[in-house]
C-alpha cells in the first residue's frame, strides 16, 4: 500500500474538490491506495472525518507574503516528515508553490502538480507575465507529474516550455451528475434569478457584473442576482452594491454545502473572470439544467459552448453582458432549451466518474512504481 497527502489550503475547496473522490478510491482500492487529506481548519473538517476520511489540519496561508510562505513550507514539512508519505499530490496557488520548493530537496515522495489554471488573464500586466512565467519553468524541474483540468492550460504548458512532455497529463474537471442535477420541482418565479459563485477577489471581476445590473435594471429590473464566496473583498463588493443602490437585484448569499440546492434555484449562472483553469462555478450549474453566461477568456471557453449551452461576453463589456442576461430573461423556452444541452454536455465530457478514472490509474502507477521499487530494494539487501 502507498500512503497519498492531498494538500489543499482551506478546508472547503478540500471538501467539494477532493474529499469525495479520495473517499471512492480509499474504499475501491484498499490494498493499494490510502489517501489523506490536509488543509487547514474549517467546518468541512467535521464532515469529512465523520465519512471516514483523515484530514490532517495545518496552515498553509493563501498569501503570499514571504514570512507567511515560510511558515507554510515549514508547516508542510514537517507534515511530511512526520505522515512518510510515498506520493504528495499538491493543488492550489500557495501549496503548489511551496510543495514544489520542497521537492527541490526532498526527493522521496512521488510529486503531482494538479493545474487549476495558469495565473495568466486578460489583467496580467506583461512583467507579471514574466515573471509568473520564469517562475513556472523553474519550479517544473521537482515534479513527476502535472495534471491539468484544460487543454488550453496544456497548451500554455507547451508553447512556453513549462513542462517537459512526459510530465504532462490530462485529468480534466469531473462534476458528480447525480448531486448536481436538476431540479423536479422548482417552482416558477415572476422574477428571473441569476447566481454567480465566486471567490471576492479581483480577478474574478465582480466590477464586470456590477456595472452590468446598473444597465439591466433600467431596461427590464424584473431580476435579482445572487453571490456566493470567500474572500478578501467580499465588504467592498457589498459597500458598492450599497452605494448604487443595487440591494433590489442584488444580494450575497452565505456560503452554503449544499450548492445542489443554490443551483437548482436558480435560471442562469454566471462567471465574469478575467481567467480560469476549467470553472466548476460554471460546470456545476450547466449540470443541474442551466444556461451560463461567461467572459471568453481561457478556461470558461472550454466549458461553454456558445450559443448552445450559453453565452460568451468579453470581460469589459458590461452593456453586451447587460443585453445577453436581458435576452435569457425574456426567453424563457430558449433558456430550458440551452439547460438541457448543457446538462447533456457535461453529462457527456465533464462527469466525475472520467476524472476518478484518470486518477485512479494515475495512482495505482504510482503505487506499481513503488512495488517495483521495494522490490528492488529487498534484492540488493538480499545480495549484501
Amino acid at each position: 500500500m502507498i500512503k497519498i497527502l492531498e494538500v489543499c489550503t482551506a478546508s472547503s475547496p478540500a471538501y467539494a474538490l477532493v474529499f469525495k473522490r479520495a473517499q471512492v478510491l480509499n474504499t475501491r482500492y484498499p490494498q493499494q491506495l490510502k489517501i489523506d487529506i490536509l488543509c487547514s481548519d474549517g467546518q468541512e473538517v467535521e464532515l469529512m472525518r465523520q465519512q471516514g476520511m483523515q484530514v490532517i489540519l495545518t496552515d498553509l496561508h493563501r498569501s503570499l507574503n514571504p514570512w507567511h510562505l515560510l511558515q507554510s513550507l515549514f508547516n508542510l514539512q514537517k507534515v511530511l516528515r512526520h505522515g512518510n508519505y510515498d506520493v504528495v499530490h499538491l493543488h492550489f496557488g500557495v501549496p503548489s508553490l511551496i510543495g514544489r520548493c520542497l521537492a527541490f530537496v526532498l526527493r522521496k515522495p512521488i510529486w503531482i502538480y494538479q493545474s487549476h489554471g495558469y495565473s495568466l488573464s486578460h489583467n496580467t500586466s506583461a512583467l507579471g507575465k514574466f515573471t509568473y512565467l520564469a517562475i513556472e519553468r523553474l519550479l517544473k524541474w521537482p515534479v513527476n507529474l502535472a495534471l491539468f483540468q484544460s487543454h488550453e492550460d496544456i497548451e500554455i504548458a507547451r508553447r512556453y516550455q513549462l513542462l517537459d512532455e512526459p510530465q504532462i497529463e490530462y485529468l480534466g474537471n469531473g462534476i458528480d451528475t447525480d448531486y448536481f442535477s436538476p431540479s423536479l420541482n422548482q417552482l416558477p418565479t415572476d422574477k428571473t434569478i441569476f447566481g454567480m459563485v465566486a471567490r471576492f477577489e479581483a480577478i474574478k471581476n465582480h466590477e464586470l457584473l456590477l456595472d452590468a445590473v446598473k444597465h439591466l435594471r433600467l431596461v427590464n429590473p424584473n431580476f435579482k442576482v445572487l453571490l456566493i464566496g470567500q474572500g478578501e473583498l467580499q465588504t467592498e463588493i457589498a459597500a458598492k452594491i450599497a452605494a448604487h443602490q443595487l440591494e433590489d437585484w442584488m444580494e450575497i448569499r452565505a456560503y452554503s454545502t449544499n450548492m445542489a440546492a443554490f443551483y437548482q434555484e436558480i435560471d442562469v449562472g454566471l462567471l465574469t473572470s478575467f481567467g480560469e483553469g476549467l470553472p466548476r462555478a460554471l460546470l456545476e450549474p450547466m449540470a443541474c439544467a442551466k444556461p451560463v453566461i461567461g467572459t471568453n477568456v481561457k478556461g470558461s471557453r472550454e466549458a461553454i459552448q456558445d450559443q448552445t449551452t450559453g453565452f460568451l461576453v468579453p470581460v469589459n463589456d458590461p452593456q453586451t453582458l447587460a443585453n445577453t442576461m436581458q435576452w435569457l430573461m425574456e426567453h424563457p423556452i430558449e433558456r430550458q432549451r440551452m439547460g438541457l444541452a448543457a446538462r447533456a454536455h457535461v453529462v457527456e465530457h465533464f462527469s466525475a466518474q472520467h476524472v476518478l478514472e484518470r486518477l485512479g490509474s494515475i495512482y495505482l502507477a504510482c503505487y506499481e512504481h513503488h512495488r517495483r521499487l521495494a522490490k528492488l530494494e529487498t534484492s540488493w539487501d538480499t545480495s549484501q
